[in-house]
């Protein structure tokens, strides 16, 4: 589900929860209400950018994914420092690790 502004609020309900924290814990790290995460969450509120910001940082994800620009959590959608073969290397190594990563580039150097 979606809200006003587009945050993903399935996104920030799944993370907060993947992370081990309560409404109430995340509000305190954040320093607002936990009514307002739970406003967050219902679609009711916005967050202001200041609070998206906040709430990814402490959520360990990019503000991208809590808007839904991207679907990995880690990497901005438009970032504008790597380049698609690059994403692909970050990626490649964040699922397999160096191995992974080699077996990339016998490919890519085989081709």
């Amino acid at each position: 589900m979606v809200d006003k502004i587009g945050l993903r609020i399935d996104r920030l309900r799944a993370t907060r929860e993947r992370r081990g924290f309560t409404q109430r814990e995340l509000g305190r790290r954040c320093n607002i209400s936990n009514a307002m995460i739970q406003k967050y969450e219902a679609g009711v509120n916005d967050p202001t950018s200041a609070v998206l910001r906040q709430l990814a940082e402490h959520l360990n994800v990019s503000v991208d994914y809590l808007l839904g620009l991207t679907d990995d959590p880690y990497l901005a959608a438009r970032d504008p420092s790597l380049d698609d073969a690059e994403r692909t290397m970050v990626d490649t190594y964040r699922n397999d690790g160096w191995p992974g990563v080699i077996r990339l580039g016998v490919e890519r150097l085989t081709k």
